[in-house]
C-alpha cells in the first residue's frame, strides 16, 4: 500500500464516524505517523510497511473516537511556541494568542514600567500565555500558577521544549500560590468561563475530553472572573494592568466587575470573529 492509499481509507474511516474535517484530520494524522512533509507526500507517494499502517490506523481510531486531534499530535503551534498538550490539559485556542499578543504590546509600549517588569499568568494551563510573554520579553519575570498539578507537569515541560528560563509555574488556585507582598506590573487570565449548564452541549472533544475544570465558569460563566477582580488590586503595583480573555457575551458582566473592584481605563479588543474577546483594564 502506498502512503495516499492509506490516506484516502482513513478520510472514509473518520467520514463514517461522523468527523466534521475528516480529510483533514486524517491528512495531518497520516503525515505526522509518517514523518512526512505534506508537499513530499503527494509528490512520492511512497510505499508503507505494515508497521507503519498499523501506526495510521491507531491514531485514526483515537480520533474517530472524539480524541482531540491535538492530543493526539502532542502538540500546537502557539506564537511561534511548541506547545506540548495531552490530557490534563487545555488546548490553546487561537484567540489566546490574541491574549498573549496584547500581553506583549502592553509592556512592549510602556503600559508597563522597566525594568524587569513583573507578570503573574492566572490559570496558566499549559504555560502558553506565559511563555509566550516570558519568551518575547526576556527581560520580563514571569510567573504562571494552576490548580492542577497535570496541566503544570505540560507547562514545565513546555518551558524547557522551548528553552524559556524566565518563568517559574506555581500550584494552587489563582493567587493563593503567590507569597508575601510579592506585586505584579501586569496580571492577565484566561480563566475558565463556560456556562456549567452549557457545557454538555460543546463538542464532545472538549466535553469528553478536556479538562472540566479548565472550562467551567459556574452558573453564569463569572465565578473566576469575581474571584480574580476581588483580589487582583492587592496584587498588582500602583498603576498595574489585568487582561482577561472573554466569553461570548460577557464583556459588559466582566467590565462591571472590574468597576466595582476599582479598576479603570477599560477598554475590549474583538476577536477574528468580531467578539468581544479580551478586557483590559488599570489599577
Amino acid at each position: 500500500m502506498r502512503l495516499l492509499d492509506a490516506l484516502k481509507s482513513s478520510t472514509e474511516y473518520l467520514e463514517e464516524a461522523g468527523i466534521e474535517d475528516a480529510f483533514a484530520d486524517a491528512e495531518i494524522l497520516t503525515f505526522h505517523a509518517a514523518g512526512a512533509d505534506r508537499l513530499d507526500a503527494y509528490m512520492e507517494n511512497p510505499e508503507i510497511t505494515k508497521e507503519l499502517l498499523s501506526k495510521i490506523r491507531r491514531l485514526i481510531r483515537r480520533r474517530a473516537k472524539g480524541e482531540p486531534l491535538q492530543y493526539i499530535v502532542g502538540h500546537v503551534d502557539f506564537l511561534g511556541l511548541t506547545v506540548r498538550v495531552g490530557k490534563g490539559v487545555l488546548i490553546p485556542r487561537p484567540e489566546t494568542e490574541l491574549l498573549a499578543e496584547e500581553a506583549i504590546r502592553t509592556i512592549s509600549r510602556g503600559g508597563v514600567p522597566p525594568p524587569a517588569p513583573r507578570v503573574l499568568d492566572l490559570c496558566t494551563g499549559s504555560g502558553c500565555i506565559a511563555l509566550a510573554v516570558a519568551k518575547a520579553l526576556p527581560d520580563a519575570d514571569v510567573y504562571g500558577t494552576d490548580v492542577s498539578m497535570a496541566a503544570l507537569r505540560f507547562a514545565k515541560k513546555n518551558a524547557e521544549v522551548n528553552e524559556i528560563e524566565n518563568v517559574t509555574f506555581l500550584q494552587g488556585s489563582l493567587f493563593a500560590p503567590i507569597q508575601g507582598d510579592a506585586l505584579f506590573d501586569l496580571i492577565v487570565s484566561n480563566p475558565p468561563y463556560i456556562i456549567s449548564a452549557d457545557i454538555p452541549g460543546l463538542q464532545r472533544e472538549i466535553k469528553d475530553w478536556e479538562p472540566l475544570e479548565a472550562l467551567d465558569g459556574g452558573t453564569d460563566g463569572l465565578h473566576f472572573y469575581r474571584k480574580i477582580f476581588a483580589d487582583a488590586a492587592g496584587h498588582l503595583r500602583p498603576g498595574g494592568r489585568i487582561l482577561c480573555e472573554l466569553g461570548f457575551g460577557q464583556s459588559a458582566a466582566v467590565k462591571e466587575i472590574a468597576q466595582k473592584s476599582g479598576f479603570g481605563d477599560i477598554s475590549v479588543n474583538k476577536d477574528y470573529a468580531g467578539i468581544d474577546r479580551i478586557l483590559k483594564a488599570e489599577l
